[in-house]
């Protein structure tokens, strides 16, 4: 019989709370997951039967063993317990960006969301704070508000963490004027100038998109010099849509705009489907005195990916690429057990890098079509 809610998400956020003061002793995650899976099986019809029939009915060895249900699912079956579909706190949609289609993501509660976001945010975007300290930055935001899109969790995210961390001087500034391409660049312009009059580092919220259409509305010759200590989190974009401009080029032109170190223009990788988030560690690295080391997305002990071969399904070795699926133990109500359709490689740390998508007829060739989930017509 599965244990109850409440004594899985006591531990679950007791362990997350813990970290980085107390790093998870060997075992921890694989335990924790194990309950999880017990949990998610008894409480998430469509994952428990679809389940079953993947493993016919043996449970599994492993944390490796556990199936992992495709994302597209999220469009075809309820993918959260019974309580969170009744009485959601907070309901997600997903972008819908392959057909147009949104997934619908729901959570019973926050506890766990919040608990996964502020730690991860804190030890990569702020690891020189203290953590009963509230840094006071300007938090300056490119990404959609509620009234634009109530239902978008990257828009849900940066509101969490502009009332965690904005100075109370003007909190978010949101970029975004009412129209996806139609930024409010005036507004951007005067709110990086207010934060420099009155001293305060900024903290810069944006998607890749969102930075792009930016810097080809800003006027060439406009510079400033943010204070000292501010940062940019780049979200990156919706799957398959590319920037005209490569990564690095548009971070060199953010550096020239802004004033800003390299080191402190940090990617985020996230999706609506996780709670958790991945983070570049670079502004941690530098900001402490460390070797910058990779870029690669490194997570939290309660997040983990799972690369494996496209070709059988098999484990693939550190830097060897395919599919990459997703454990997250923040995710209690709603489906922690994921699979996506890009492609990525872990390396000896276990820190993500992407290359790109595995194109449709590829993953279905692949027997990962989320249709399995409601079975024949």
């Amino acid at each position: 019989m599965a244990e109850s809610r409440s004594a899985l998400q006591r531990d679950l956020l007791a362990a997350i709370w813990s970290w980085p003061a107390t790093p998870w002793p060997p075992g921890r995650f694989e335990e924790l997951a194990a309950r999880l899976y017990a949990f998610q099986l008894a409480h998430i019809p469509a994952y428990g039967q679809w389940a079953a029939r993947r493993l016919g009915g043996a449970p599994p060895a492993n944390w490796w063993q556990i199936p992992l249900v495709p994302v597209s699912a999220f469009k075809v079956a309820p993918l959260a317990t019974a309580a969170a579909q009744a009485h959601p706190a907070v309901r997600f949609e997903t972008s819908g960006t392959t057909d147009g289609q949104p997934g619908q993501v729901v959570l019973r509660d926050t506890a766990l969301y919040d608990a996964s976001l502020q730690r991860a945010f804190a030890h990569w975007m702020v690891p020189e704070a203290t953590a009963a300290e509230h840094r006071p930055f300007r938090c300056i935001s490119l990404i959609p508000s509620a009234s634009v899109r109530p239902r978008s969790s990257l828009g849900f995210m940066v509101r969490r963490l502009a009332q965690r961390w904005d100075d109370g001087g003007g909190t978010q500034h949101l970029g975004l004027a009412g129209q996806e391409e139609a930024l409010d660049t005036q507004g951007f312009i005067e709110a990086c100038q207010r934060a420099v009059s009155d001293q305060v580092p900024a903290l810069l919220f944006a998607t890749s998109v969102a930075l792009q259409l930016l810097l080809d509305q800003l006027p060439v010759d406009w510079q400033v010099q943010l204070p000292a200590g501010s940062r940019l989190m780049d979200t990156g974009g919706p799957k398959g849509r590319r920037t005209l401009v490569s990564r690095d080029d548009q971070h060199r032109q953010l550096q020239r705009h802004l004033g800003l170190a390299p080191e402190l223009i940090v990617g985020e990788l996230g999706m609506t489907e996780l709670c958790g988030q991945r983070y570049e560690p670079c502004a941690r690295q530098f900001l402490l005195g460390l070797d910058p080391g990779p870029r690669a997305y490194q997570a939290p002990p309660w997040l983990a990916a799972r690369i494996t071969r496209v070709q059988d399904g098999g484990p693939c070795l550190a830097g060897e690429v395919g599919l990459v699926g997703h454990v997250d133990l923040s995710n209690l109500d709603t489906c922690a057990f994921l699979q996506t359709a890009d492609l990525g490689a872990l390396d000896e740390q276990g820190a993500l890098t992407l290359h790109g998508r595995l194109p449709g007829s590829a993953w279905r060739g692949c027997g990962l079509d989320a249709e399995e989930l409601i079975g024949p017509r």
